[in-house]
Formats: structure tokens, sequence, C-alpha cells
């Protein structure tokens, strides 16, 4: 003879079975996941989504080489660009000994920039290029400065007698990248610490006429 199953809910989200036997008792207890844990995946999956992927009727920068800082998904800010220099500086040693090193650095004069951004877990870009068809990885550089007297630097290498060239990357910042628009790219970076900071498109170390170069800069507060 099969017995019934009562079924009935409790307050702290749990569900209770009894199933009765003739000379013996079966409890099966089943518990209901609350709400939060079970939408937790989904939300999860939501945000996966909303940082793989934009969409926006924000129009690109209308020349190659500038910056919106977005406000918004549908606003943006275009940041300022500043004329750096590169400097050459040796140790003393090099003098003294003839054994030294030798560094480049990529200077701007004074210690902010004009451009401001929010700290938070996320800052977006749209830079615009030539074109959007090769990684931007490989030409797209974005960096933190080292404020040092009245400006802000960057090293790019250091040479030494003894040794051979060696690039900095210990202040290049990561992103993630996806094509926007015709010749543009959408740049994701995660988590900026408070501090200046720049983009260079190209090489860091070609320099341009006067042994100066363009720089896209902002500030994190």
């Amino acid at each position: 003879m099969e017995h019934p199953l009562f079924i009935y809910y409790h307050s702290d989200l749990q569900t209770s079975a009894e199933e009765i036997g003739t000379n013996s008792e079966l409890i099966v207890h089943l518990t209901i996941i609350p709400p939060l844990f079970i939408c937790f995946p989904f939300i999860i999956i939501l945000y996966i989504l909303k940082t793989s992927s934009f969409n926006s009727n924000l129009t690109e920068p209308e020349f190659a080489e500038e910056t919106l800082l977005l406000t918004s998904d549908s606003q943006g800010v275009k940041l300022s660009r500043e004329n750096g220099t590169i400097k050459t500086k040796a140790g003393a040693s090099l003098y003294l000994t003839g054994i030294g090193k030798v560094k480049s650095r990529l200077t701007l004069k004074g210690i902010k920039s004009t451009s401001k951004a929010v700290g938070g877990s996320t800052t977006r870009l749209i830079i615009k290029a030539a074109d959007n068809k090769t990684d931007p990885n490989s030409f797209i550089s974005v960096f933190k400065f080292e404020v040092k007297g009245k400006e802000r630097r960057y090293q790019l290498a250091e040479t030494g007698t003894l040794s051979k060239t060696e690039s900095n990357n210990l202040s290049s910042v990561e992103y993630k990248a996806k094509k926007y628009g015709e010749s543009s790219y959408y740049i994701v970076l995660e988590d900026l610490t408070a501090g200046e900071y720049g983009i260079v498109i190209g090489d860091p170390n070609h320099e341009n006429t006067k042994n100066a170069m363009k720089v896209t800069t902002f500030t994190v507060e």
C-alpha cells in the first residue's frame, strides 16, 4: 500500500517531505535555494555580457589619435593632448668610470592633466586610429606617469654599458579592446589607481619633429 506524501512550507525557506512507512519513518529534507543564490549566476552572466559588449550611438572622435573618455553609454568627453619631450640622462658613474646606465624618459610639463576621470572598477575609452584592422595592443600604449618635481615622466628604456637596452613596462596598463565604428577602438581599463596617466599611439620611442611627441593625458582621482 502506497503512503501519502506530505509537503509543507517553513518561513526559513525550507520544505520537508515526510514519507511514513508501516514499521519505520523516513524523513527527507529538501532545501529551497534562496532567491539571491538562484539569481546569482544570471547576475554574473549579465555582468560579463555588459563588459564584453558595448552598443552606443556615440559618434567616433573626429580625428585619428583623439580619445573620448566615456561618462555614460551615450556621452563622453575628449581628453587633453599634450606635447611630450623625450629626454636622455646618464648616471654619474658613467662619467666617472665609464660604466653606468643611460635612461630615456618621456616627460611632460606640469604635475596634472586638465582631463579628469573618476577612479573606479572600470574606465572606458574610445580611441580613433587610422583604421581598426590591427590589434591595438601592438601600437596603443597606456601607462602611468611618475610625478617628480614639476613634471610627469615615464621611463621608456634603460641602457647599460655592459648590458643590452631594456624597455620599461612596469608602469604599463593592460586593457581589453574591441573594434568600434569604422576606425576606432573601445578600450576598457580595470581598477586604475589614483595618479597621472598617458596614452601614446605608436612606438613611444619614435620621436616627432623637435624631439617631441603628442601624448593623450588624464588624471584619475
